[in-house]
């Protein structure tokens, strides 16, 4: 028998290696074998009945990671992203590890387990108090007795087991009358054919989660397993929440900050039919459900679906159409204002448009818009402050940059200070009292001119922190706290302190502007909403109307009514405008004229091709020849801002949905200084 092993090389086909006689193997599990000098960890993705002279034998077998079904998935986006499937399996599937956090559970009944503590009190006191604290449920009491833990588990009296991880947030069972359109929504997901997609399209506050938890309910019913998409972890804690209430089902955690043990835990035990439900971010997508009935996918519009950093590129509703469509099973995406490209497929037909126009979660929010002054807070925010929080309300401030300033520049000269490795501009902050780049993530904290050598700066820009610092300022008797990238890993705990009425003013960026559903916040301020606007990229407006809707839409979604205040010197802006108003169809048309007449998205498809090194240009513009072949336009080379000093150019390829395809035939085999990116969705 011969194996055909996938291994973690970028761009390397797998390698046939021979089965030793009596060794057990089948596809999707992990071997080690040798390449060269090297001893590396693979993938079996084919058994070929047959001998070969010659070939290097198998060392070893390892767990079972993917079943030979998925297989398929995992050659597609290897195949869309340019890479090797080897290198696709090693970055999108977690290697076995042991959790960490366990828990022992006893093997016997209290009784015997009763008995058995009495034997062993006077040879093994201290497994006895070990088996009185399992009855009692004491886990104060198991702590630092791992050694008479270990030797019940060795006589069979307990049983280790991984300890689920879990937010501090809880939510109770909710009991809703659905509306007529809800019921409407579920009745045509019922009826659904097998691998059909759904956008489900509503206002903030017209109950999109209701309609999820109801789906699921229904498909766990039917014997199948659900999972849930957010788009970042920062939303996880409240749809987790509302899941584990709703379902009779442990709902499993799944994202990338989560502990390796926890993350193979929840993988092994979707593929092994343990798990039926899974909540998690964009690379929750992969996991290998055998019985796949429904992918949840909230806030489609969100960039973070879509997988920027590294290869392989993937967009994680592209993998759940594709599951769907092999697995029988239905997708539906929920968004207030879904990506434009989505929502023209769904006018084309190609997805099932399901509408709740209606807002059910309290009543639509008054809004103001006032300049943004030198002033942080503008002095009807300050005034609104004091009114919703007088009488109870709580208040969320939404800015989308973080740090406490975003610039800075010399005072002799002019000169805007950058990080000399990626070249972007350094934002100061106050924790650190430094200055910090956003790309690379070095700290400069005394930084002088690199043009004149002076250590005198001009601050200037709006952060995060500096807007807390201000509400705290002002305020000094609320309770403020701040939730951005810098405080996501205490994301769980503000949530819950929030829910709990424990802090009055939320600060953050876009984690806290979507998705939170909590009824005491009766105001929203947007600071310096002009920021939204300034990035020179074309899907600015759609973004800017996406971050406005979604933190508008947090206000009064209880029984106090809302208010929202903005704070722009660019109110007559379309994305602001349709954003204030709620009127996602009106900008949707807007939007769609503009790419329309220059031939972006979704009237075109997007590759972004940058070549990496010293010789960066040089080779981007060495490949215009062979791209003329593609009959697509080609945009660059421009320059892109360095990532560890190192240069960057990108061409961008503008054609039809063939695009990809033709690249393909153009450019492979890849050579190792370029790197191609499908319908990206930043082009900076």
């Amino acid at each position: 028998m011969i194996a055909r092993v996938a291994l973690p090389i970028p761009r390397a086909e797998p390698f046939d290696y021979q089965v030793p006689l009596g060794m057990s193997v089948e596809i999707g599990h992990r071997v080690r074998v040798p390449l060269g000098k090297r001893r590396l960890w693979g993938v079996v993705v084919e058994l070929v009945p047959e001998d070969r002279a010659g070939l290097l034998p198998l060392e070893e077998v390892g767990e079972a990671l993917v079943p030979a079904a998925a297989l398929p998935l995992f050659r597609q986006v290897a195949d869309g992203a340019f890479v090797s499937l080897g290198f696709a399996l090693h970055r999108l599937v977690p290697p076995p590890a042991r959790s960490r956090a366990r828990v022992y559970r006893l093997t016997v009944p209290p009784s015997r387990a009763q008995a058995l503590a009495e034997e062993l009190s006077p040879r093994a006191p201290a497994q006895a108090r070990a088996l009185r604290a399992l009855l009692a449920g004491d886990t104060r009491e198991l702590e630092g007795k791992g050694a008479a833990l270990s030797a019940l588990a060795q006589k069979g009296l307990v049983r280790p087991e991984a300890l689920p991880f879990s937010f501090s947030l809880r939510e109770p069972r909710r009991e809703v009358c659905l509306t007529p359109h809800q019921e409407e929504a579920l009745r045509r997901l019922a009826g659904a054919e097998p691998g059909q997609a759904f956008l489900l399209f509503g206002p903030p506050g017209a109950g999109k989660t209701v309609v999820f938890l109801r789906a699921a309910q229904a498909t766990l019913a039917a014997g199948r397993a659900v999972l849930f998409l957010e788009p970042e972890v920062s939303l996880l804690p409240q749809l987790w929440a509302r899941a584990a209430a709703a379902l009779d089902e442990e709902v499993a955690l799944y994202f990338g900050e989560l502990p390796p043990g926890e993350r193979w835990r929840v993988w092994d035990g979707a593929r092994a039919g343990r798990l039926r439900v899974a909540c998690g971010t964009r690379s929750a997508v992969f996991l290998p459900f055998p019985s796949l009935g429904l992918v949840v996918l909230d806030e489609e519009g969100e960039p973070a679906y879509k997988q920027e950093e590294m290869a392989p590129h993937y967009h994680a509703r592209q993998v759940a159409e594709f599951r769907a469509r092999r697995e029988g099973a239905v997708v539906l995406l929920g968004a207030a204002a879904p990506q434009v490209e989505t929502f023209y497929r769904a006018q084309q037909g190609s997805l099932e448009l399901l509408s709740l126009p209606e807002r059910v979660a309290g009543t639509p929010p008054q809004v103001q818009v006032v300049p943004q002054g030198e002033e942080v807070l503008s002095p009807e925010l300050q005034a609104a402050l004091d009114r919703h929080l007088a009488r109870g309300g709580q208040a969320l401030l939404f800015i989308n940059r973080r740090g406490f300033f975003t610039g800075a520049a010399c005072r002799s000269c002019g000169t805007l200070l950058r990080c000399p490795g990626c070249g972007v501009p350094l934002v100061f902050h106050l924790p650190r009292q430094a200055f910090l780049c956003h790309v690379c993530g070095r700290a400069f904290p005394r930084p002088s001119c690199p043009t004149c050598g002076g250590d005198g700066l001009r601050l200037f820009g709006l952060g995060s922190q500096r807007v807390e610092f201000e509400v705290q300022r002002l305020f000094p008797s609320l309770s403020v706290a701040r939730l951005d990238t810098d405080t996501a890993r205490q994301r769980g705990e503000i949530l819950a302190a929030l829910a709990r009425g424990e802090i009055d003013v939320l600060v953050g960026t876009q984690m806290v502007g979507k998705g939170l559903d909590f009824p005491r916040i009766t105001l929203v301020g947007v600071i310096d909403a002009d920021a939204l606007l300034a990035i020179p990229d074309f899907r600015t407006g759609e973004r800017a109307f996406q971050l406005l809707l979604a933190a508008a839409g947090r206000a009064g979604r209880g029984p106090w009514p809302g208010e929202v205040i903005v704070q722009t010197n660019q109110p007559q802006h379309y994305a602001i405008q349709h954003a204030l108003a709620g009127d996602y169809l009106a900008f949707y048309e807007q939007e769609l004229t503009f790419r329309q007449a220059l031939s972006y998205p979704p009237f075109s498809r997007l590759v972004q091709l940058v070549a990496v090194g010293k010789r960066a240009r040089e080779r981007a513009e060495a490949l215009l020849p062979r791209l003329e072949k593609l009959a697509a336009e080609v945009l660059g080379p421009s320059e892109l801002y360095p990532r560890g000093g190192v240069p960057r150019w990108q061409l961008v390829v503008k054609g039809d949905q063939e695009v990809v395809a033709r690249l393909r035939e153009v450019l492979l085999p890849l050579p190792p200084w370029l790197q191609v990116n499908p319908d990206p969705y930043h082009l900076l």
